[in-house]
């Protein structure tokens, strides 16, 4: 997980490349200590999702605190973005098999031979069993089994706006009463969520 956050990405960077945000970086920390959650919006390109990344590899080192970083750069829907949680949320041990137990159903053989399974296999297979009548539910499966871990855990959600942006306007850039109703439904929920598990800070992040 420590190697894999630290891996040079397309859209941020890391180590040595990462440099003058030591004042962001304390204070971000103050927040995650003080259990506060966090809402981190500016222009693109600034280096919020370097800045984020960086925080959750000092806070793994660190051994006090699960990570989970979620990109929801392409998730289109409600079910998409619960969907990665699942997926991303592996790296938390305690919370795997719990999650994987709630969504045998859908996982099927795969829960046999878990150590086998690609991320993007498992992503495809969580995605078929995710609609709109039942992702809350399987969000709060997924939220409740962190939650559970025996370290606070930070969960950081990346390109959120991205994602809201699509909810209420889709592809063609209406906005319709079903299109607010079913954003209003994810955001309900993520505040919800964040409310409810105490043993979770969110930090949500994005481009305005």
């Amino acid at each position: 997980m420590i190697q894999e956050l630290r891996k040079a990405g397309a859209n941020w960077v890391n180590g040595d490349r990462f440099f003058d945000r030591e004042s962001e970086l304390k204070r971000l920390m103050e927040r995650v200590q003080d259990g506060t959650h966090t809402l981190l919006t500016a222009q693109r390109r600034m280096g919020k999702t370097s800045l984020v990344r960086e925080l959750l590899c000092h806070l793994n080192d660190a051994e006090e605190y699960e990570t989970v970083f979620v990109d929801l750069e392409r998730a289109e829907t409600a079910s998409d973005a619960i969907a990665e949680l699942a997926v991303q949320a592996q790296s938390v041990q305690t919370a795997g098999r719990r999650i994987r137990d709630a969504f045998a159903n859908v996982l099927q053989n795969l829960t046999r031979r878990v150590e086998e399974i690609s991320l993007y296999e498992m992503r495809i297979k969580l995605r078929a069993g995710l609609n709109e009548d039942n992702w809350r539910h399987r969000g709060d499966q997924v939220l409740a089994a962190l939650a559970e871990s025996s370290k606070p855990v930070v969960l950081a959600m990346d390109e959120l706006p991205m994602l809201v942006n699509r909810l209420l306007k889709g592809y063609e850039y209406q906005i319709t009463p079903e299109r607010r109703q079913a954003t209003d439904r994810f955001l309900s929920w993520l505040r919800q969520s964040g409310q409810e598990h105490r043993g979770i800070v969110l930090i949500v992040s994005g481009s305005i």
